[in-house]
């Protein structure tokens, strides 16, 4: 082995980089080397750091289940050598390749001598744990590609219902897509040739897009298997377009999802919608706390966990408008049912209180005004009996002040933005992440967009980013914790408001100043990222951060609840192990430093 050509790929491979060239040779010289051919089941059992040098490798897991692909400058065995214990993974060479071998003790020695290289490894390991989760296959965080393949059966708007039926039956399917110029404009299925065609009598001749549904819900192959659950319970629907980049992929029905989710709890969401009072909304409500509790034992990701909840939220809130509807009748002028904060961002826990209000097309006088007064009433009274408590600060649609016109919120919004005060913004922050959960999306959209128009603005963003600032992270000078008390004389960290809120309000800040429309935490830093905004370590970095928090916050929710205690965000770090006190500091240190990107960028002369 040449220790020249060794050190020199070291020097470019981070976190070796750092080291200079002396150490680089001394490094190199306890490398061991070893060519591996192509479908070689490489030995990984041994505690030892493997770097790749050429070549790619296939990892899998104890289930056969494809985790990542190495390549060079990859690592792999810092998870044994750091917790001691082993994956019962598998690691198969795909391509001919060079592997360098690290032995434990030099690896040791190396985190000990170089603390910026143990927090690199410790760091690539917390990063490791949710990315591996992630690709866990599990009944909850499906995709609808999961269980649907690329089969496309469609036909042409022109082409007679005679035609559609014998496509149907050759193709041994209960409905068609209906394309034009290889856009989807509508389905056909075998009830609509029941009761559009042969009940109507019409003749075998007629064209397709006479009888078919046009325009119909669709859903992107990348969404989990939950939100097409949600959308076909809430419309009633069977079949349901299956989108691949705006174009026609293919179709799920409900037998797809029963065949493949038929113990799946998320099919609450499907008796939610199927509800015909309140008292049976209670019901299912009550059946949340225990989804967690599975979702845990699943180790579904903390923000997968929080989309099924605000998901199921959204379902509550759509049940209870319905329910309303029927007992009041049908509403006087377009409307949006608006939500805010955490549900907006699709990030919801189990201790959330509610946040919305309501976006009305016309003024709310007279007979409107009662109307959605008695609505917004019948909602939030329904909710808070489903264990989604009222808003302690009013944020509710029940409030008068939260029911206006498009005319009346834009003029609220221009108010703050044209003109923030430090008590205006902190009290408005929560309304900048909205999301229409019911009604008009043309209306909501309609605001959004004439909000983005006018939240480029200096004053406004320097007033957002101080009120991002009032808070900092619990973690001192010499990256030791801070604890503080919450009201029954418990000492510990505050994860949302010192961690989580902290990254949110920041990211909130970047995304605003330049006109976002996404509101999701994690989707808005890929957006700012994909920019320019934030480089992509930062991005990341706060992105690996957020993670952190919210699955320790996850984590301490579900014991809470195990424990029959309400759920709480004060966790006590003495609980933890000692790597997720290091991935906790980390964490906080990374707000520290976001912190400071964003006081310079919006608040210069400060």
């Amino acid at each position: 082995m040449e220790v020249t050509e060794v050190s020199k790929f070291l020097a470019r491979t981070t976190p070796f980089d750092q080291l200079d060239s002396a150490q680089l040779a001394e490094l190199a010289l306890q490398l061991s080397v070893y060519y591996c051919q192509a479908g070689e089941n490489v030995e990984i059992a041994q505690e030892r750091l493997l770097i790749i040098r050429t070549g790619i490798f296939a990892l899998y897991s104890d289930q056969q289940q494809l985790l990542t692909k190495l390549e060079e400058g990859d690592f792999y065995g810092y998870q044994l050598l750091l917790t001691g214990l082993a994956d019962n993974d598998q690691l198969i060479c795909e391509e001919d390749g060079l592997l360098f071998w690290l032995p434990a003790d030099a690896f040791h020695q190396l985190r000990y001598q170089y603390k910026n290289i143990d927090i690199f490894f410790q760091r690539l390991f917390g990063r490791r744990l949710h990315q591996y989760k992630e690709q866990q296959s599990s009944r909850f965080t499906l995709k609808v590609s999961d269980i649907v393949q690329a089969r496309k059966v469609s036909i042409s708007g022109e082409h007679s219902v005679q035609q559609a039926a014998q496509l149907m039956t050759e193709k041994r399917v209960s409905s068609l897509l209906v394309e034009q110029d290889e856009r989807l404009t509508g389905i056909l299925t075998d009830r609509d040739l029941r009761t559009r065609v042969l009940a109507a009598n019409l003749p075998a001749t007629t064209p397709v897009q006479q009888v078919m549904t046009p325009k119909p819900h669709t859903i992107d192959k990348h969404a989990y298997l939950f939100e097409a659950v949600q959308l076909m319970s809430r419309f009633n629907i069977h079949h349901l377009p299956v989108l691949e980049q705006g174009l026609s992929f293919s179709m799920i029905t409900a037998t797809d999802i029963i065949r493949s989710q038929q113990d799946h709890p998320v099919y609450l969401i499907g008796e939610i919608h199927r509800q015909p009072s309140i008292d049976g909304l209670e019901q299912c409500a009550l059946q949340i706390n225990n989804l967690a509790l599975v979702m845990g034992k699943q180790q579904v990701p903390a923000h997968e966990a929080g989309h099924i909840i605000t998901t199921i939220t959204d379902a509550l809130t759509q049940r209870l408008i319905k329910l309303a509807q029927q007992e009041l009748g049908p509403a006087p002028c377009v409307f949006s049912w608006l939500c805010f904060g955490s549900q907006a961002r699709m990030d919801q826990s189990i201790n959330a209180d509610q946040d919305n209000a309501l976006l009305l097309e016309k003024e709310p006088t007279g007979e409107i005004g009662e109307y959605f007064a008695r609505l917004a009433d019948f909602v939030c009274q329904g909710l808070a009996r489903c264990g989604i408590k009222l808003c302690p600060g009013n944020i509710m649609a029940s409030n008068p002040e939260l029911r206006m016109s498009l005319k009346g919120w834009s003029g609220k919004f221009a108010k703050w933005i044209s003109s923030p005060t430090p008590d205006a913004i902190l009290k408005a922050s929560i309304f900048f992440d909205m999301r229409v959960v019911e009604g008009s999306k043309g209306l909501f959209n309609a605001l959004q967009q004439d909000i983005l128009a006018r939240t480029n603005h200096a004053l406004f963003l320097m007033q957002l980013t101080q009120t991002s600032l009032q808070r900092t992270a619990p973690l001192s000078f010499l990256r030791n914790f801070i604890l503080e008390h919450d009201g029954k004389q418990k000492k510990g960290l505050d994860l949302k408001k010192r961690g989580i809120s902290l990254i949110t309000d920041i990211v909130r800040v970047y995304a605003l100043a330049n006109g976002i429309t996404e509101v999701n935490t994690r989707q808005r830093l890929q957006q700012l990222a994909a920019i320019g905004v934030i480089d992509s370590k930062e991005s990341q970095n706060l992105s690996d951060a957020f993670d952190v928090l919210a699955q320790l916050r996850w984590d301490k929710h579900l014991h809470d609840i195990a424990q029959g205690h309400d759920a709480s965000n004060l966790l006590d770090p003495a609980v933890l192990s000692g790597l997720q006190r290091h991935q906790l500091k980390d964490s906080f240190a990374v707000i520290n430093n976001a912190q400071s990107s964003v006081k310079h960028r919006f608040c210069k002369e400060m």
